[in-house]
This record gives structure tokens, C-alpha cells and sequence, in this order.
């Protein structure tokens, strides 16, 4: 009797073996990282990646006197444009699109910033803080573009540059 018992303590062993690897190939058991709480691809919540082109923007002070903005391209293909702005400086900056056939060094200004009502404001990302990285998605049409920060004194010292949109 301890031989059929062994046997049928193999086999329900076995029967259980297989169930579980039948389960688990098929999506329907539960994973380690199931079980731990995290996501799994299947369960991830739908994300869109960024679509159009992307442009990567530095802000910052070198001194006191002078302060920049750089891209990584200056020239970008109509449609979707999506900047991700980086705050080097220790002082808290905006990224402002203006559309103008103005270059960006020539904009009309009152006192210590650039009238941006004589231009087609775009969009912006405002007071972004030291150390802080911000994104800004905007739709543009082929044209010229001027990328400011408009806080005071601020466009005066270097922040500005100009975006070709082909």
C-alpha cells in the first residue's frame, strides 16, 4: 500500500507541477513581481511616449553679468516640439516661445523685459526653480521662433535664442 501511495503522491505532485507551469505561461499565475505589488507590462498604466521632435534646453547664470539658454538644435521639422528645460543656475528662470520674425536679440523691451504683447505668445514654462528640469509641448508652424526668459534683467544678460521651424 506505501508503493500506490508513493505513486499517487508522485503524480499528484506532478499533475500540480504542470498545472502551475501551464498557468504561468500563460499569464494566468501570479509572477514574483505580481505578487511584491509592482507592475508588471501588462498591468503598466498606458504612457505615450513624447511624439514629434525633441529639444533639449539648458537656462543658467555663468556670473553675475551674464546668464544663457542653449539648445541642442536650433533648427527642428514642423509639428510637434517638445523642450525639455534644465535649470543649471541657482536662480529660478521661465522659458517663454514667442513667434516673431524678430530676431531674438532685437526684441522691444520696457525697462528690464521684453514686451511680449508685440509678439505671438506660444506657451511657456514659468518660474522654474534652480536645479529643476521642466518639459513644454507645443504644436509650431514653419517660421521664427524667440525662446526668452522674460524675468527681469534676465533677457538682458544672454537668455534668449532663436528656433528655425522648417
Amino acid at each position: 500500500m506505501t508503493g500506490k501511495r508513493n505513486l499517487l503522491t508522485v503524480l499528484i505532485a506532478g499533475i500540480a507541477t504542470a498545472s502551475l507551469l501551464a498557468a504561468c505561461s500563460s499569464g494566468g499565475g501570479t509572477s514574483e513581481s505580481q505578487a511584491a505589488g509592482t507592475q508588471t507590462e501588462s498591468q503598466a498604466p498606458a504612457t505615450s511616449a513624447p511624439e514629434g521632435t525633441m529639444v533639449a534646453v539648458a537656462v543658467g547664470e555663468t556670473d553675475v553679468a551674464h546668464q544663457y539658454m542653449t539648445l541642442d538644435a536650433t533648427t527642428v521639422p514642423a509639428g510637434t516640439v517638445t523642450f525639455t528645460v534644465t535649470n543649471e543656475g541657482v536662480k529660478k528662470h521661465e522659458f517663454v516661445v514667442l513667434s516673431s520674425d524678430t530676431p531674438a536679440d532685437g526684441l522691444t523691451m520696457e525697462g528690464d523685459e521684453v514686451i511680449e504683447d508685440d509678439y505671438a505668445a506660444i506657451d511657456e514654462i514659468g518660474d522654474l526653480p534652480a536645479g529643476e528640469t521642466a518639459t513644454l509641448t507645443v504644436d509650431l508652424q514653419p517660421g521664427h521662433y524667440d525662446l526668452i526668459c522674460n524675468i527681469k534683467g534676465h533677457y538682458r544678460m544672454g537668455m534668449k535664442t532663436d528656433l528655425t521651424v522648417v
